[in-house]
């Protein structure tokens, strides 16, 4: 490569792990996969109706991290087990309930209908706010790839021609 390049190509480096690093370490990792039998397939809403009563909930938050769930105000906690699987039994019946997990800084907060069936003429309800949406992890990693496929391009634009590679050098020499 070229020395006098070298410099430069390290701060590039330390900028890209500086964009990349964040990632994964201030990802959103709290989730509710489960109401007992139903999957929620990374949906969250302010409303579910569960037909059963007494259901467990299943979900993902930090590696052994406690998450405190509220029900109707009364609070309980769980912890994550070293995968960050966690489990919640709500001994209730049928009802309505205000529900809210919290792990840390995050939560998810719903209203639960137990043993009762979607009303008729509603197909679904409105999404919840009170969570991190599902994309956003995502998103952020296509930007970051985004970002390095535009670096990479540049590169080999002015390393695949010897003219633009001479030019290119001269205006790094003279603003150097």
């Amino acid at each position: 490569m070229y020395p006098k390049f070298k410099d430069k190509i390290k701060c590039l480096v330390w900028l890209l792990l500086l964009f990349v690093v964040p990632v994964y370490s201030f990802g959103a990792s709290l989730q509710l996969n489960r109401i007992g039998s139903l999957d929620l397939d990374g949906n969250m809403y302010s409303e579910w109706w569960y037909t059963g009563s007494k259901p467990t909930f299943y979900g993902t938050a930090e590696e052994s991290s406690t998450v405190t769930v509220k029900v109707d105000g009364t609070e309980a906690t769980t912890s994550a087990d070293g995968s960050g699987n966690w489990t919640y039994y709500l001994d209730e019946d049928t009802g309505d309930y205000a529900i809210e997990i919290v792990q840390g800084a995050e939560s998810i907060s719903f209203t639960l209908h137990l043993g009762q069936s979607l009303p008729d003429g509603s197909v679904e309800s409105t999404e919840s706010t009170s969570s991190v949406p599902a994309t956003g992890f995502d998103q952020y990693i296509a930007l970051m790839l985004g970002v390095g496929v535009i670096l990479l391009a540049t590169y080999f634009y002015i390393s695949g021609d010897s003219n633009r590679k001479a030019v290119f050098e001269t205006r790094i020499l003279k603003e150097d």
